[in-house]
This record gives C-alpha cells, sequence and structure tokens, in this order.
C-alpha cells in the first residue's frame, strides 16, 4: 500500500499533495475505479479495473457524461491527455491529468481573480464546474458548496492506495473553510459553513452526483437496463432508473468556458 502524500508528490509534482489530498477526498473517497456519471448514479461502484473498464464503455455506449478515476477526470478530457479508460483507472496517470487540469484553473484565477477571489478557491470551482462561480455555491439548499467540502476535506487523513510503496511520509494537512457564497435564485437558502471535516463513515461516492442512473430521456442515450442478481466482477455495473436529482449545469453558469 502507498500512502496518497507519497503518490502525489511522485505523479502531481505541480500541485501541493496536500491539495490533491482535499481534491480526491471530496471526489472520490480515494477509490481509484470510482465513476461518477452525470444526471445520475451507478447502483454501486465497480471494485477492479475489469469491472470499471466495461461500465465506462457501457456508459459511454449509452451516451451518457461521466467522471472516472481518482481525481474523477471527465471522459471528454482523456483524449487531451492521452489516457484511454484502463489507464484512467491508474491511480498515477489519473491524478497526473487531475492535477494539469487543477493547475490550469489556478493559472487561469490568478491571472483574472487575484484581487477578487482566492485563487485556489476559484481553481476548484473551475476544477468542479468548468467556471470561477458554480462551485462557490451549494448543489441544493442548506448544503455546502463544493469548494467548502474541499477545504473541510484538508483535515481528513488521506487513506492508502493499493500500489507498490515507496519510501517517504506524509503530514495530516489542515485548512479554515469559508463561507459560501449567496445561494441564487431558485435556491431556498444559502448553505450553511462548514467549520470541521467528520471523518467519513462509509466510501465517500463520487462528485458527479453518482447511486442510480437517472433516465431523462434524452435523444442519443440509451435505455437503461435492469440490475443484476448478482455482481458479476468482469461485467459493467449495471443501472436502474431513479427520480433526477441536481447535477451541474455549467453551461448556465459561463462565467468562463468549461473545462470539462
Amino acid at each position: 500500500m502507498l500512502e496518497f502524500m507519497d503518490l502525489a508528490q511522485q505523479c502531481a509534482p505541480t500541485v501541493a499533495p496536500q491539495t490533491m489530498a482535499a481534491l480526491v477526498q471530496v471526489e472520490s473517497g480515494f477509490n481509484p475505479y470510482a465513476i461518477g456519471v452525470v444526471d445520475g448514479r451507478l447502483a454501486r461502484q465497480p471494485v477492479n479495473l475489469e469491472e470499471a473498464v466495461a461500465t465506462a464503455q457501457q456508459l459511454e455506449a449509452g451516451g451518457w457524461n461521466f467522471s472516472l478515476g481518482i481525481a474523477q477526470v471527465n471522459r471528454h478530457n482523456l483524449p487531451k491527455y492521452k489516457l484511454t479508460y484502463a489507464q484512467a483507472f491508474d491511480a498515477c496517470a489519473n491524478l497526473r491529468a487531475g492535477s494539469k487540469i487543477l493547475q490550469d484553473c489556478y493559472a487561469r484565477a490568478s491571472a483574472k481573480l487575484a484581487s477578487e477571489k482566492d485563487p485556489l478557491h476559484a481553481a476548484f470551482s473551475c476544477y468542479y464546474s468548468g467556471n470561477f462561480s458554480r462551485g462557490f455555491r451549494p448543489d441544493k439548499a442548506g448544503q455546502p458548496s463544493y469548494v467548502q467540502k474541499v477545504l473541510a476535506s484538508a483535515g481528513v487523513v488521506p487513506k492508502a492506495i493499493p500500489v507498490v510503496p515507496a519510501i517517504g511520509a506524509r503530514t495530516s494537512p489542515n485548512a479554515r473553510v469559508p463561507a459560501a457564497e449567496p445561494a441564487q435564485p431558485g435556491d431556498a437558502t444559502a448553505a450553511v459553513p462548514l467549520t470541521a471535516a467528520p471523518a467519513p463513515s462509509e466510501p465517500a461516492e463520487p462528485a458527479d452526483h453518482a447511486s442510480v442512473l437517472v433516465d431523462l430521456d434524452p435523444p442519443k442515450r440509451s435505455a437503461l437496463p435492469q440490475p443484476p442478481t448478482a455482481p458479476v466482477a468482469d461485467d459493467a455495473v449495471k443501472l436502474k432508473a431513479q427520480q433526477p436529482s441536481a447535477s451541474r449545469t455549467p453551461a448556465a453558469d459561463a462565467d468562463d468556458f468549461s473545462v470539462f
């Protein structure tokens, strides 16, 4: 088992390990096989590489938009970083791509928003939604914003990653959590600011709104198959319908171009 901080230093050297740890905690809960589906949710998360790849291929064939791996890199970004699905589920390769996306967001935020917002906080918003504002607002009234979640997760001890270890040490990160921006029209109330991050009691779901796929009847999406009676390790994770929940809508918030 390799400590996450060591992995981050090796694979994402341009981003502070504490920063990547906080981001990954929110995005995947340190699960290298995590898949987060936009406007939907998997019945369960893949448990191995073969199952993860099969699930990703099935989702692509069905016309779904999704993010994958430990840093939840969106599938549309994989060609840019020359990653196959199998490579995207490699923790090191996924961290490298995720760190480059965050680094680009940070560079643009530093140039554009240095006098208005903390560039790193704005970069988290950019990583989440493709722009510098959406991540400061809660997806649902009364819940923390994405930026709040990441900053609160800076106090969570990273999990070990199942790869060959390297010699090194890590420290537990810590950070203060700012108040969320006021909720926009349509939100009942603003998000409640967080002051601390409790240790997760169960594995975290991916940040891309992932449990059971929602059928919104888009013109190019395939029908949803029925869930299996028993999991098959090398098959795709089956899907089932569910009422829609709040989802990311970067296009409706385009104060900057989308990176996803």
